[in-house]
């Protein structure tokens, strides 16, 4: 018997689609038989509203049926991306598969490496309810600022390895104008971040800037201001600072780092 034909193997590809548009229709109609509706005791258009507007994924979860049927989201605690593959509780997970929209509460993490889709977010951002992430870890990849703007703003833990922001016109976003929409992040660490003359300048002008615990810039060339970073870290003795340069900056770069190194090393405090 060879099993290898090509009319075999349509036939059982298409007699296993068949069985797994059963199982999801059976657990849809299982899950449905026990859907009724209720009587509450506000007025209907009051209902619907707060089924369409859920403050919280919390008090979401503890609603009724109804509330899912007129407004289907699915709450999800950790999204993971690995190997191509989005996962919950390592578990593969077609985010665009289905109809409903999700809601990210705690964690996105992206395991890429160069050798991955450079744009697994954009397919999902239409699918995103909301997204409440204390812990936002991105790698090797592209994104646009306004997508960005959705995952980061509530972020306090943020970690962005070789990613490149986009704007409109397809200029990178330097480093200062993301810092400047992690408004609740208390750890920040970007390596191969974008970066201008007036990067550190303009990262001061930021008021939550001297409220992070930790500061990390990795792998930097020497368009980095060392003089404006070095005046601002003596003033901040709450920030600890982490930076890594290229291998490719100037001889006169490199002295200028030593000088600094030295002055801080001789400083008690």
């Amino acid at each position: 018997m060879d099993l290898s034909h090509p009319q075999r193997i349509t036939s059982r590809n298409r007699k296993r689609e068949a069985q797994d548009s059963m199982m999801v229709t059976c657990r849809r109609t299982k899950f449905m038989a026990k859907y009724h509706r209720q009587n509450f005791s506000m007025p209907d258009s009051v209902i619907f509203y707060i089924a369409k507007n859920p403050k919280t994924a919390k008090l979401y979860l503890k609603t009724c049926k109804y509330f899912f049927v007129k407004n289907p989201i699915i709450i999800i605690n950790r999204l993971e991306h690995f190997h191509g593959k989005w996962r919950v509780k390592e578990k593969p997970l077609d985010l665009t598969k289905y109809s409903c929209k999700y809601w990210i509460t705690d964690e996105i993490y992206d395991f890429g490496n160069e050798f991955v889709d450079k744009n697994i977010l954009s397919p999902i951002i239409p699918k995103l309810y909301q997204c409440d992430v204390r812990h936002l870890s991105l790698s090797d990849q592209i994104i646009s600022f306004s997508d960005l703007s959705l995952l980061i703003s509530s972020a306090e833990e943020i970690d962005l390895y070789d990613v490149i922001v986009k704007l409109a016109d397809g200029s990178d976003v330097p480093v200062d104008d993301i810092v400047a929409i992690a408004i609740n992040a208390k750890s920040f660490e970007f390596t191969k971040p974008t970066i201008t003359p007036k990067t550190m300048k303009e990262l001061t002008k930021l008021s939550h800037f001297s409220k992070f615990d930790q500061f990390g810039l990795y792998d930097l060339s020497e368009v980095f201001d060392i003089d404006a970073f070095y005046s601002y870290m003596k003033k901040n003795p709450h920030t600890k600072f982490y930076l890594t340069f290229d291998e490719q900056i100037s001889d006169a770069f490199k002295n200028r780092l030593k000088t600094i190194v030295d002055e801080i090393l001789e400083t008690k405090n």
